[in-house]
Protein backbone atom coordinates (compact mmCIF):
# COMPACT_ATOMS: atom_id res chain seq x y z
CA UNK A 1 0.00 0.00 0.00
CA UNK A 2 2.52 2.53 0.92
CA UNK A 3 4.63 1.64 -1.88
CA UNK A 4 1.40 2.35 -4.44
CA UNK A 5 1.25 6.05 -2.69
CA UNK A 6 4.72 6.78 -3.16
CA UNK A 7 4.66 5.41 -7.15
CA UNK A 8 1.48 7.76 -7.63
CA UNK A 9 2.98 10.29 -5.75
CA UNK A 10 5.96 10.27 -7.91
CA UNK A 11 3.70 9.93 -10.90
CA UNK A 12 1.94 13.11 -9.74
CA UNK A 13 5.05 14.80 -9.00
CA UNK A 14 6.73 13.80 -12.43
CA UNK A 15 3.43 15.14 -14.08
CA UNK A 16 3.07 18.38 -12.48
CA UNK A 17 7.05 18.98 -13.21
CA UNK A 18 6.75 17.85 -16.64
CA UNK A 19 3.71 19.95 -17.42
CA UNK A 20 5.56 23.25 -16.57
CA UNK A 21 7.84 22.53 -19.79
CA UNK A 22 4.67 21.50 -21.40
CA UNK A 23 4.53 25.18 -22.80
CA UNK A 24 6.57 28.33 -22.61
CA UNK A 25 5.22 31.75 -22.39
CA UNK A 26 5.38 34.28 -24.78
CA UNK A 27 5.07 38.14 -24.74
CA UNK A 28 3.46 39.32 -28.29
CA UNK A 29 2.82 42.99 -27.62
CA UNK A 30 5.07 44.11 -24.33
CA UNK A 31 4.73 47.30 -22.55
CA UNK A 32 3.19 48.05 -18.90
CA UNK A 33 -0.05 45.02 -19.71
CA UNK A 34 1.98 42.56 -22.10
CA UNK A 35 -0.17 40.68 -24.35
CA UNK A 36 1.23 36.96 -23.69
CA UNK A 37 0.82 33.67 -25.43
CA UNK A 38 1.51 30.06 -24.16
CA UNK A 39 3.57 27.82 -26.96
CA UNK A 40 4.02 23.99 -26.83
CA UNK A 41 7.33 23.71 -25.45
CA UNK A 42 7.95 21.51 -28.38
CA UNK A 43 7.29 24.29 -31.33
CA UNK A 44 10.08 26.67 -32.23
CA UNK A 45 9.89 30.16 -31.30
CA UNK A 46 11.91 33.08 -32.77
CA UNK A 47 11.81 36.83 -32.73
CA UNK A 48 10.93 38.57 -35.62
CA UNK A 49 10.75 41.78 -37.00
CA UNK A 50 7.48 42.98 -35.33
CA UNK A 51 6.96 40.13 -32.64
CA UNK A 52 7.67 36.23 -32.38
CA UNK A 53 7.30 33.40 -34.49
CA UNK A 54 6.25 30.47 -33.68
CA UNK A 55 6.63 26.92 -35.29
CA UNK A 56 5.99 23.17 -35.36
CA UNK A 57 9.12 20.72 -35.24
CA UNK A 58 8.30 19.51 -38.84
CA UNK A 59 7.03 22.82 -40.01
CA UNK A 60 3.48 22.15 -41.32
CA UNK A 61 2.09 25.08 -38.73
CA UNK A 62 3.83 28.77 -38.63
CA UNK A 63 2.15 31.43 -36.62
CA UNK A 64 3.05 34.85 -36.38
CA UNK A 65 2.48 37.46 -33.60
CA UNK A 66 3.01 40.89 -34.96
CA UNK A 67 1.94 43.96 -33.19
CA UNK A 68 1.62 47.72 -35.08
CA UNK A 69 -0.24 50.46 -35.33
CA UNK A 70 -3.00 51.27 -37.32
CA UNK A 71 -0.94 53.11 -39.91
CA UNK A 72 1.29 49.92 -40.27
CA UNK A 73 -1.26 47.71 -41.53
CA UNK A 74 -1.12 48.30 -45.21
CA UNK A 75 2.95 47.49 -44.89
CA UNK A 76 2.23 44.72 -42.60
CA UNK A 77 0.32 43.41 -45.10
CA UNK A 78 2.07 43.91 -48.36
CA UNK A 79 5.18 42.41 -46.38
CA UNK A 80 3.30 39.33 -45.63
CA UNK A 81 1.89 39.16 -49.90
CA UNK A 82 5.26 39.71 -50.66
CA UNK A 83 6.73 36.60 -48.27
CA UNK A 84 3.71 34.41 -49.56
CA UNK A 85 4.13 34.87 -52.96
CA UNK A 86 8.19 34.39 -52.20
CA UNK A 87 7.18 30.64 -50.29
CA UNK A 88 5.10 29.77 -53.91
CA UNK A 89 1.56 30.30 -52.14
CA UNK A 90 -1.44 32.08 -54.40
CA UNK A 91 -4.08 33.30 -52.87
CA UNK A 92 -7.50 31.87 -55.47
CA UNK A 93 -10.03 33.75 -54.00
CA UNK A 94 -11.58 36.62 -51.52
CA UNK A 95 -11.31 36.01 -47.95
CA UNK A 96 -14.13 34.59 -45.41
CA UNK A 97 -13.81 36.80 -42.95
CA UNK A 98 -16.29 36.91 -39.57
CA UNK A 99 -15.73 40.19 -37.06
CA UNK A 100 -16.47 39.18 -33.20
CA UNK A 101 -16.47 41.84 -30.84
CA UNK A 102 -15.49 41.48 -27.24
CA UNK A 103 -15.26 43.83 -24.08
CA UNK A 104 -11.91 44.86 -24.74
CA UNK A 105 -11.07 44.53 -28.30
CA UNK A 106 -12.52 43.54 -32.02
CA UNK A 107 -11.56 40.41 -33.62
CA UNK A 108 -11.50 39.96 -37.12
CA UNK A 109 -10.63 36.42 -38.84
CA UNK A 110 -9.98 36.21 -42.26
CA UNK A 111 -9.82 32.70 -44.22
CA UNK A 112 -8.08 32.85 -47.66
CA UNK A 113 -8.66 29.92 -50.39
CA UNK A 114 -4.84 29.42 -51.10
CA UNK A 115 -3.02 26.61 -53.16
CA UNK A 116 1.18 26.01 -51.75
CA UNK A 117 2.75 23.57 -54.28
CA UNK A 118 -0.40 22.72 -56.37
CA UNK A 119 -2.06 21.71 -53.30
CA UNK A 120 -4.18 23.34 -50.63
CA UNK A 121 -3.19 25.44 -47.51
CA UNK A 122 -4.52 26.87 -45.18
CA UNK A 123 -4.05 30.69 -44.77
CA UNK A 124 -5.60 32.53 -41.89
CA UNK A 125 -5.30 36.23 -40.66
CA UNK A 126 -6.98 36.83 -37.05
CA UNK A 127 -6.84 40.81 -36.49
CA UNK A 128 -7.05 42.02 -32.66
CA UNK A 129 -8.28 45.52 -32.48
CA UNK A 130 -8.19 47.21 -28.65
CA UNK A 131 -10.72 49.10 -27.98
CA UNK A 132 -9.04 51.71 -26.32
CA UNK A 133 -7.10 53.60 -28.66
CA UNK A 134 -3.42 54.27 -27.49
CA UNK A 135 -3.10 49.93 -27.66
CA UNK A 136 -0.80 48.49 -30.25
CA UNK A 137 -3.02 46.19 -32.55
CA UNK A 138 -1.93 42.28 -33.23
CA UNK A 139 -1.96 40.66 -36.50
CA UNK A 140 -1.88 37.43 -35.98
CA UNK A 141 -0.75 34.78 -39.53
CA UNK A 142 -1.82 31.11 -39.88
CA UNK A 143 -0.41 28.74 -42.48
CA UNK A 144 -0.45 25.65 -42.29
CA UNK A 145 -0.80 22.38 -44.30
CA UNK A 146 -4.39 20.73 -44.40
CA UNK A 147 -2.80 17.86 -42.20
CA UNK A 148 -0.78 19.99 -39.98
CA UNK A 149 -3.88 22.33 -39.63
CA UNK A 150 -5.58 19.01 -38.62
CA UNK A 151 -2.77 17.49 -36.09
CA UNK A 152 -2.28 20.37 -34.28
CA UNK A 153 -5.37 21.54 -34.29
CA UNK A 154 -5.65 21.33 -30.00
CA UNK A 155 -2.20 22.62 -29.57
CA UNK A 156 -3.37 26.02 -31.94
CA UNK A 157 -6.45 26.12 -29.62
CA UNK A 158 -4.92 26.34 -26.55
CA UNK A 159 -2.37 29.34 -28.10
CA UNK A 160 -4.87 31.14 -29.24
CA UNK A 161 -7.04 30.55 -26.17
CA UNK A 162 -4.00 31.68 -24.13
CA UNK A 163 -4.01 34.97 -26.26
CA UNK A 164 -8.04 35.36 -25.56
CA UNK A 165 -7.52 35.16 -21.61
CA UNK A 166 -4.44 37.57 -22.05
CA UNK A 167 -6.01 40.19 -23.64
CA UNK A 168 -9.32 39.54 -21.42
CA UNK A 169 -7.12 40.14 -18.42
CA UNK A 170 -6.00 43.78 -19.02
Amino acid sequence: MKTTRLASAALALLLLAGGTALAKRVTVVPGDQPVTVDIPGSWKVSEIKRGVQAKTADDEVYIWFESYRPAQLQTLIGEHNAYFKEQGVTITGEAKAKQVEFPTYMLKISEYPAIYEKKPTVLRYISVVPKSGDLRHLLVSYWASPEGDKEYDGETNKIINSLAASYDAR
